[in-house]
């Protein structure tokens, strides 16, 4: 098993149990991780690039869930 392997395999893993079943952010992250660190990043900091690309995911405004009151006022 090779580290790109290992690094690919807990990559996956994280985003799963932060996004459950958002396979698409997963192999993004996990590609932003494998190419900083094919490119002479460290382990560390290729998931520190992964981490970033995921927080940068979540708190994107497309990506937030609408507050139900807000959304029942407006429609009022």
């Amino acid at each position: 098993m090779t580290n790109e392997h290992v690094l690919a395999e807990a990559v996956q893993a994280w985003v799963e149990q932060m996004l459950p079943g958002d396979g698409g952010v997963a192999e993004r992250a996990t590609l932003v991780a494998l190419n900083c660190y094919r490119e002479g990043g460290s382990v560390r900091e290729a998931y520190g690039q992964a981490n970033g690309f995921v927080q940068s995911w979540i708190h994107h405004p497309a990506h937030l869930m609408p507050d139900h009151h807000v959304v029942l006022r407006l429609i009022s």
